[in-house]
């Protein structure tokens, strides 16, 4: 049996995992790159025959996780697509989207079309969470909540080869509890061999009640000087916990009502597909639920629904607070405010989720005076918070205390990917120090025996 990398390696995004068995081959997720080279590295042909690949196991619905797969049909994949119930719907409108982005792009030739997306679609096989699923003689699955956005799945995977048999565990990326909506993180019992993200594998997040008490002193610091108060937010999961969090908020009553809009169709889309699917929320949001009452609504709270929405958002004057995508600042309507905004002195800009490495996100937060927003360089007048207790990933701590439940058997060795290169390098050493356990950071394209 052999696994190789061709994707997520010392870097955040592109996952995809390549498993060959004697007689299978499947994928673990087959993501987009986001990165300076990606319209590149996204483009050109896989490493292996998409035609060859039997299956695939889809851990969630980001782009980094699914954003190839119709790429991967079109170049002669023709199996099923196995993932949960809610990551059939999440994906089929992130695909979409995707499919909307590259066609919009000037020069060259998209990656796919919408059409790819609805002939890709139609091969997810939805799996539920907890229950054992045989996909052939020899390999089955279970899905387990990784509490990292609705609809997100561990997976384990038995396969047996003669009269061996092995599990192998694969993270996708693991949630950061107590989070609202998504349930916690489910723990597994025993792994021969594991697969853990590192996105924040050498950080530990500020507690959520601690960030929940900073963005609310910091909303009533911004109306207090009536600011414009942006928030730059990814479509799925990120927007949805936040409409909750800001809905807390402004409900407690001690607070002004100011104008709160959401513009970014596709996180409007999203939004609806997560109503459909209460039954996968937690507690806490089941019973907000059950009251009859909207998860996604609260007083002055608006959602973008046609062209003339975001002019007459723009007009309002006084305090207001506005949610767009993307998340890392790199595109989508939150540019539109920020080129009208950054150079305003009462411009809250809160930066709330990760930044990768050269995007005009961590500019920002790492204090750039000027920038350049398309062709307009701007300059940053505008005051720039970071509150990083909302990562919808596990920090440092919960990674390893997560491995530490893998027990009988303990995993014989971890691999670590879908992390900079220092965040893998520390959640490594951290593993090997508290568990005494074998771990490897692959390269891209390494291939292992197991």
């Amino acid at each position: 049996m052999k696994v190789s990398f061709h994707g997520a390696c010392r870097e955040v995004t592109g996952s995809c995992i390549l498993v060959e068995t004697s007689d299978v081959k499947f994928i673990v997720d087959c993501g987009l790159f986001q990165d300076e080279d990606s319209e590149f590295r996204n483009m050109i042909s896989f490493d292996f025959n998409p035609f060859d690949i039997d299956f695939v196991l889809l851990t969630h619905a980001h782009v980094d996780h699914c954003g190839k797969i119709p790429k991967l049909f079109k170049e002669g994949f023709m199996g099923n697509v196995y993932c949960s119930y809610p990551t059939v719907d999440l994906a089929n409108q992130m695909l979409l989207d995707s499919a909307k982005v590259f066609t919009m792009r000037e020069g060259g030739t998209p990656l796919y079309f919408p059409s790819d997306v609805e002939k890709a679609i139609e091969n997810f096989k939805a799996v539920p969470y907890d229950q054992e699923y045989s996909i052939t003689n020899n390999i089955r699955i279970r899905l387990k909540d990784a509490g990292h956005i609705l609809g997100s799945a561990i997976f384990e995977v038995w396969i047996r080869e003669g009269k061996r048999e092995v599990k192998l565990v694969f993270s996708g990326d693991l949630g950061n509890p107590p989070a609202p909506i998504v349930k916690d993180t489910d723990l597994i019992d025993g792994a021969d061999y594991v697969f853990i993200e590192s996105t924040y594998g050498d950080k530990v997040h500020l507690s959520r009640d601690n960030g929940r008490k900073l963005l609310e002193e910091k909303i009533i610091e911004g109306i207090k000087n009536d600011a414009v108060m942006i928030m730059p937010v990814f479509a799925l999961e990120r927007t949805q916990e936040m409409i909750v969090e800001l809905k807390r908020i402004f409900e407690k009553g001690h607070i002004k009502n100011i104008p709160v809009f959401l513009d970014s169709p596709l996180a409007s889309r999203v939004t609806n597909v997560y109503k459909k699917y209460e039954s996968f929320f937690d507690e806490e949001a089941k019973r907000i639920s059950k009251k009859k009452k909207d998860l996604f609504y609260f007083e002055n709270f608006k959602i973008s629904k046609k062209k003339g929405d975001q002019a007459s958002f723009l007009k309002h004057s006084g305090a207001k607070f506005v949610m767009a995508g993307s998340g890392m600042c790199d595109g989508g309507r939150v540019l539109d405010y920020l080129k009208k905004y950054l150079p305003k002195k009462n411009t809250e800009l809160l930066i709330i989720s990760y930044q990768a490495e050269n995007s005009l996100g961590r500019k920002l937060m790492e204090g750039e005076s000027e920038v350049d927003i398309g062709k307009k360089r701007v300059r940053v007048r505008a005051n720039v918070s970071k509150i990083q207790a909302f990562s919808s990933h596990a920090d440092s701590l919960k990674l390893v205390d997560w491995i530490g439940e893998i027990k009988k058997p303990n995993p014989k060795t971890i691999f670590i990917n879908h992390g900079d290169g220092i965040s893998s390098e520390v959640l490594s050493n951290n593993i090997k120090e508290k568990f005494d356990l074998n771990t490897l950071i692959p390269d891209y394209g390494e291939e292992y025996e197991l």
